[in-house]
């Protein structure tokens, strides 16, 4: 088997895991771990490609080159919803503290200060 159809393999194989949705948080990291292992596989058959290439390891090349693009997208995508998550849980961590401290501003002698102005 040449390179171009390893790297076809490895290209299909990472494609399909990115097809399922983002799976619940216990299993994510599991996940991630698999699409990483893949994708550093998959780079370093990238590495070990050298021309010249015959005419169906050209055509095998283009379908991965397409495949390659799917990829980006569907990577950038799950990046995407990673980080609105990860917002969302920093954003209820800080509700979450100034409703903890809700009385942390009040002065001593009973004046209310607003820390807005």
């Amino acid at each position: 088997m040449t390179i171009v159809e390893d790297l076809d393999k490895v290209t299909t194989h990472l494609l399909a895991l990115l097809e399922n949705e983002l799976p619940a948080e216990e299993q994510r990291d599991t996940y991630i771990a698999e699409i990483d292992k893949v994708l550093q596989v998959r780079d370093a058959l990238m590495k070990k490609l050298s021309p010249p290439f015959s005419e169906s390891e050209l055509a095998l090349g283009r379908k991965v080159a397409d495949k390659s693009q799917q990829i980006t997208t569907k990577l950038e995508a799950f990046q995407k919803q990673l980080k609105q998550e990860w917002g969302q849980i920093q954003q209820s961590k800080k509700t979450a503290k100034a409703y903890g401290q809700a009385y942390a501003g009040v002065s001593i002698d009973g004046m209310y200060y607003d820390k807005r102005n």
